[in-house]
């Protein structure tokens, strides 16, 4: 009922953003094929599931502003006894209308009919159009025969806005719910990454340690965020690398970026630790170095502040660190004006977390400038430093080590809350962890 609740207040939330006289459209996820007649496993579509429970393809959601009435009407797919026996049960149309609290519920299969119809009398109609294109296509169709009634007194939309940005803005800031999901998310990773480092060892492959953690992540009622990257030795150095089927090797670091779902809420999580249990000399110095820059990024979170302004601070320790290593020369202010991490630190410090592990969020608002955080966002913190093998530039000590260290990050009214926290990451913590041992099947 909870849940329900807070469907229904995002919907009355983007309502009152749709200009009066406005419609706007919002299917479901489709079933992807996979080869003749099976399909992938089905997933619903974020922002479809962002404003309504239902975990079903084949369905839409339209909500209607206009003459100074909000309305919510939910297309779905009927019951259908042979339908179920091959596929599972559905909730219906009658089910669905009662515990979605729509206005109106109609069968999914005529949603064309009905919709030709909804769309009268709204000037506006708001859509992602960048998404769905064959539902796109369809709904273009509609209004072209629509154009082509020329009695009908009442307007038909002709101003299109693409509702992606306004679902952006909304999503941007987590309400009560799906804080409680990610935390639930966060829990689940801490308990697979915690296997890992006890699993993982000399002579047993990435795969063993993939496998390991995605059966935590559904055992602990999760499952993957999205694919994992277990990357032992140089194979840290491809920032996606997915393979996951190299033997590991004592003397290497592996690093795991990795995260589980609850509800489809995202949780995104990198770890690196040694393969051997200990970390050697020069890979506890760099270790050391993006963990120093990691936890000065995240005690900079709150209020105010901007994701550009947290980069700029991972690139600042990183950079001096890299100076004190030997491994450049010159001074920060230099190698802050030419750009020089970008060789060893190619990618951005954070992102939005949600429902998607890239969630869907404006990074810039309406005149280009970078948006400061507020409490209810959640983004990752994840510096990094990769030297490759080629790399003449790097002293031949350091050459194929990768290393990354990305932890969730909650804003709050006064500052943060780390959701991933409970993972470790200090090296003394991180060692420990590799010398624990793990059950799985319990």
């Amino acid at each position: 009922m909870r849940e329900q609740t807070a469907f229904r207040a995002r919907q009355t939330k983007l309502l009152h953003m749709l200009k009066p006289g406005s419609i706007a459209l919002i299917p479901a996820g489709s079933l992807a094929t996979r080869s003749n007649d099976t399909e992938f496993p089905f997933r619903q579509d974020s922002q479809f599931k962002y404003l309504l429970g239902l975990e079903e393809h084949d369905a839409l959601l339209v909500l209607s502003n206009l003459d100074g009435k909000m309305r919510t009407i939910l297309f779905c797919q009927e019951k259908n006894a042979l339908a179920e026996l091959w596929s599972g049960k559905r909730i219906g149309v009658e089910r669905a209308k009662e515990l979605f609290n729509a206005d109106e519920a109609y069968p999914h299969a005529n949603w064309k009919e009905k919709l030709a119809e909804l769309l009268v009398g709204h000037k506006s109609l708001y859509m992602d159009f960048f998404s769905h294109d064959t539902f796109f296509t369809q709904v273009k169709s509609l209004l072209y025969q629509l154009s082509l009634t020329k009695k009908r007194k009442e307007p038909s939309p002709s101003e299109f806005v693409n509702l992606a940005p306004l679902l952006g803005r909304l999503r941007l800031i987590k309400d009560s719910n799906e804080i409680e999901f990610m935390k639930r998310a966060a829990e689940i990773t801490n308990r697979a990454h915690r296997g890992a480092m006890a699993l993982a060892k000399a002579g047993k492959n990435e795969k063993d340690i993939n496998a390991a953690m995605e059966y935590l992540f559904q055992r602990d009622g999760g499952g993957n965020a999205y694919e994992s990257i277990v990357a032992g030795g140089e194979n840290a150095l491809v920032l996606h690398y997915i393979e996951n089927d190299c033997a590991l090797r004592d003397g290497d670091l592996i690093l795991i970026d990795a995260g589980a779902q609850f509800n489809l809420y995202a949780s995104d999580v990198s770890r690196t630790f040694p393969v051997s249990g200990k970390f050697s000399k020069e890979q506890r110095e760099l270790y050391q170095l993006v963990l120093d820059a990691q936890k000065s990024c995240i005690q900079m979170v709150g209020p105010g502040k901007t994701l550009g302004e947290i980069h700029a601070e991972a690139g600042k320790v990183l950079l001096q660190g890299l100076i004190e290593l030997g491994i450049l020369t010159g001074t920060l202010e230099e190698h802050q004006k030419d750009d020089s991490l970008k060789r060893y630190y190619p990618h951005g410090t954070s992102h939005w977390l949600g429902l998607d592990v890239h969630d869907n969020g404006p990074y810039r608002d309406s005149k280009g400038e970078e948006i400061g955080l507020a409490p209810g966002m959640v983004l990752t913190v994840e510096p990094g430093l990769y030297f490759q093998l080629d790399d003449d530039t790097v002293p031949s000590k350091y050459k194929g080590i990768g290393i990354r260290i990305e932890d969730d990050i909650l804003v709050t009214e006064k500052g943060y809350e780390n959701l991933t926290a409970a993972i470790p990451k200090e090296i003394k913590e991180v060692e420990e962890a590799c010398a624990s041992e793990v059950t799985l099947f319990c």
